[in-house]
């Protein structure tokens, strides 16, 4: 049975439950200082044994803090309260990307937009050092107003210059196979920047699509002036992909403002 709602967690004050997941649970709870809506998610208290679950969920924090940019979620705090652990992150009203796709039509046009806006995101990431490794239509919100937001950054990884993790320890495939790159289902400790522009390439293909693919991709079946852009940030030979996401920005950008997008839009666009 779950606990009744906490009045506080730190020194946020919480409204209501907002859900529970696997490992952990959302609040919507308000700042102090403002009274402005707040998410405030816990680490199930059955994890608090778990030093590898603690790591990850205060990693997640880490994160956070570090990306300070309009389409990544903002940070509040996060820190310990009598129940456990807590992440205080802005409370963003909004569908994810994923329910927008199985609701609503999108134009080519928006379609392209709403790729720039998330590809601005990991440019931002990757700037810092981050890796988000689980990008996928569930972990982007759309808030009201159209903007993007990209959430859940439990099993990014932060690139260190020394490699401290010894290699003995065989690392665990995590993430979601649909949108995951060739590299990170057969060797995920041989992750880069490029292979979360294959998760985007993925996400884009199912936007201007207008539907979830579960993972069949016919080119063929995309407008023709984004083939060659999908087509290359969906090499599966990692080289040969976009190495960094600042130059798929430019051809999406290119395109969004070419003659050809007015070609390539539908009839019912």
């Amino acid at each position: 049975p779950l606990s009744p709602t906490p009045q506080f967690i730190g020194p946020y004050k919480i409204e209501s439950l907002l859900e529970k997941g696997g490992m952990s649970i959302l609040y919507l709870g308000s700042r102090p200082e403002t009274g402005e809506p707040t998410t405030i998610k816990v680490l199930s208290p059955k994890y608090l044994t778990r030093d590898d679950v603690i790591k990850r969920f205060l990693h997640e924090a880490e994160i956070i803090a570090l990306a300070d940019h309009p389409n990544i979620v903002k940070l509040f705090g996060y820190g310990e309260w009598e129940g456990g652990l807590y992440i205080a992150m802005e409370f963003i009203e909004g569908i994810s990307l994923r329910q927008h796709l199985l609701r609503h039509p999108i134009s080519l046009k928006q379609a392209v937009e709403i790729i720039i806006d998330i590809a601005y995101a990991l440019c931002h990431l990757h700037t810092h050092g981050v890796i988000h490794r689980d990008l996928k239509p569930e972990n982007i919100l759309m808030t009201e107003g159209g903007a993007i937001k990209v959430i859940d950054f439990g099993i990014a990884q932060i690139i260190e210059k020394p490699k401290e993790e010894s290699s003995s320890e065989h690392p665990k495939v995590i993430g979601t196979p649909i949108y995951m790159s060739p590299e990170q289902k057969e060797k995920p400790e041989e992750v880069t920047y490029a292979s979360d522009i294959y998760s985007l390439g993925i996400i884009a293909y199912e936007l201007i699509l207008g539907k979830l693919c579960h993972g069949r991709i016919h080119l063929s079946l995309m407008p023709k002036g984004v083939q060659k852009i999908l087509s290359k940030a969906l090499q599966p030979e990692q080289k040969n992909r976009y190495q960094d996401v600042v130059d798929l920005i430019g051809d999406l950008s290119n395109y969004l403002h070419s003659p050809t997008l007015q070609k390539d839009s539908m009839p019912s666009d």
